[in-house]
């Protein structure tokens, strides 16, 4: 039997697609599997007692502080490290139990072998990235993880000869493209943060330079070319990540720049812009929140049009509303930065000439474009991602936060986003309901209640209204109460289709902004095509559904509510008036369903 003690060491967060494979690659090789966890909200913890390891949990400090404090905790004379997307193939495997059972140590205080990394399935063994020899198996007390994160690297403590173990450790690091791009995006954050560098370095021109270099070195001179798609595919993402880490350090360079020209040393306040449509400002109140998460003390603040500044105000993470149709009050020298949610020229420009030294906004507008210091480049239009998104990459520009979206905290573009950041809060529709005529007798205990938002003010393709009263019919009938909301000019046509009924309330033209969002928060449904009031029921936490067309302008990619509790349906097809083809029974069904309502026959 082997004369010393061997404990395998790994560090997880959120890693319950990987860490089974890991863990099993360990069976019958190690004494002990010590897993050092950083708060995952997923089945990693129970996955690795399942399986026998130690867990133990620790808050993520750093990658090499979490993996220097995690080796401190083994109980082995040496230590094996792993990442939770890393396994010991076969080989490697033997070579560890051969070197257990039969090598000597003497003047040995660790062994290297090469890892073989896995992209989207393929294993990759040219552009730099094989043989990637790591030192990952020491003798306890005798080497230190070191380097600058997130790129450790283990060095030994003192001369000592290493040895090596032949066979693979085998990375399956990259799922998908996603991936790739999630990981470029912490590792860049990373760097800007730590850059202590010249400042020429991270210059626009020089920073193409270096990703081209970076390109030709891994597609060419490493042979990517030789792995064929795959290989073009990482040179490509690997000249992007170059790019992409310098425009980040440049970025911080500017806002450091700005600031000091000011005599400022830091950003304390900052405003957030969105002078448009009710629905665009509540699907920017995320950024709010993201600012919060990564600075409590800072103090975020909205600008918007005095019709939209009630949702603002309902955001748990906005400080102060400022409204932008009474700019002249406004003392914009308070605020180190400003970030523009929407391009919005006479904003900018207001921004730009009243000394703010931070301007964040895109550079795909002109002359918008002209009067902000920070940009960001991302196509609205072509990029396929969520409008709150694109607010979201405008703070990460001016606040490059690597804690939020590292690897294994996936945070796809789904209910996540508003549920962390950007929830709205109302006042209790008791409070408010006595301010209207009848209000009182709206909601009725014991009943559900669903809100049809049937007008949208042009601003998106919607349902017929006969499609809206085919739903309301169906509700009534299965025993829900349904209320209308809108203007008073969208409520005219209702009139003329809608029947007296003690569970149909029509409250269009009757309820302020303020009050719709109490009311929407006292029912437990809302169906609406992508309007307003359709994102503020999302925010509300209150089940919706919304109404799209598959085609852009205003296609869910890019507009469907973010919630826990929202829905929507999207269709190519049109009724004869132009109106979207959906089916108002499967809109019913789908809240009837969640709350085990059978449909009346």
């Amino acid at each position: 039997m082997p004369s010393l003690s061997l404990s395998a060491v790994i560090i997880a967060f959120n890693e319950e697609q990987n860490l089974a494979r890991c863990l099993d690659s360990l069976e019958g090789i190690v004494d002990e599997v010590l897993v050092v966890d950083s708060g995952s909200t997923d089945r990693t913890i129970a996955i690795a007692e399942a399986r026998g390891a130690r867990v133990l949990t620790h808050a993520f400090e750093g990658h090499i502080e979490q993996k220097n404090w995690a080796a401190d905790q083994a109980t082995g004379s040496w230590l094996l490290s792993l990442d939770a997307d890393e396994a010991l193939s076969p080989e490697l495997a033997k070579s560890i139990r051969a070197w257990r059972h039969n090598a000597s140590t003497a003047n040995v205080n660790g062994y290297r072998m090469h890892r073989l990394t896995s992209y989207c399935g393929h294993w990759v063994r040219h552009g730099g990235w094989y043989p990637d020899t790591k030192l990952r198996l020491w003798k306890a007390g005798h080497a230190q993880w070191k380097g600058e994160n997130p790129h450790d690297r283990l060095d030994l403590n003192e001369a000592g000869k290493a040895g090596f173990l032949k066979g693979d450790i085998l990375h399956y690091s990259y799922h998908s493209v996603e991936d790739h791009l999630r990981q470029i995006g912490y590792f860049s954050d990373i760097a800007a943060l730590a850059y202590q560098g010249p400042r020429w370095l991270a210059s626009p021109g020089f920073r193409g330079i270096k990703a081209g270099f970076q390109w030709f070195k891994n597609a060419i001179l490493r042979g990517g070319w030789r792995d064929g798609a795959t290989g073009w595919t990482i040179a490509r993402w690997s000249a992007f990540a170059t790019a992409e880490k310098y425009r980040k350090i440049d970025n911080r360079q500017r806002i450091e720049r700005a600031l000091q020209s000011q005599g400022r040393n830091e950003i304390k306040r900052v405003l957030v812009c969105r002078t448009d449509a009710i629905g665009d400002v509540a699907v920017t109140l995320p950024v709010a929140g993201f600012l919060k998460s990564v600075n409590p003390s800072l103090q975020v603040d909205f600008l918007t049009r005095a019709y939209a500044a009630p949702v603002a105000r309902a955001a748990a993470d906005v400080d102060n509303v400022l409204i932008w149709d009474e700019r002249e009050e406004i003392d914009w020298s308070a605020y180190d930065a400003a970030i523009l949610a929407f391009p919005d020229a006479t904003v900018a420009r207001l921004v730009h000439s009243s000394g703010i030294p931070v301007r964040v906004g895109t550079r795909r507008r002109w002359p918008f474009a002209r009067f902000m210091n920070i940009h960001n480049g991302a196509s609205r239009k072509a990029s396929g991602r969520h409008e709150a998104w694109h607010g979201m990459d405008l703070a990460l520009s001016m606040h490059p936060a690597p804690g939020w979206n590292r690897p294994g905290l996936h945070v796809p573009e789904d209910s996540t986003l508003w549920y962390a950041w950007g929830k709205l809060q109302a006042q209790p529709w008791t409070e408010l309901a006595g301010e209207i005529a009848g209000g009182a007798q709206w909601i009725v205990p014991g009943q559900r209640h669903v809100i049809l938002h049937a007008g949208s003010n042009n601003s998106a393709t919607n349902w017929p209204l006969e499609r809206y009263v085919a739903c309301m019919e169906i509700l009534v009938k299965s025993g829900c109460r349904v209320l209308w909301t809108g203007t008073a000019a969208e409520g005219e046509p209702l009139r003329e289709v809608l029947e007296p009924h003690p569970d149909v309330v029509d409250t269009t033209g009757q309820l302020s902004l303020t009050q719709l969002l109490s009311l929407i928060a006292a029912c437990d449904g809302l169906i609406a095509s992508s309007t307003g009031p359709l994102h503020m029921a999302a925010g509300l936490g209150v089940s919706c559904t919304g109404l799209y067309a598959k085609e852009a302008p205003m296609w869910p990619d890019r507009w469907r509510p973010l919630g826990a509790h929202a829905r929507w349906e999207a269709t190519s097809k049109r009724t004869p008036s132009g109106h979207l083809d959906v089916n108002p029974a499967v809109v019913a069904k789908g809240f009837l369903d969640l709350w085990g309502i059978p449909p009346a026959e």
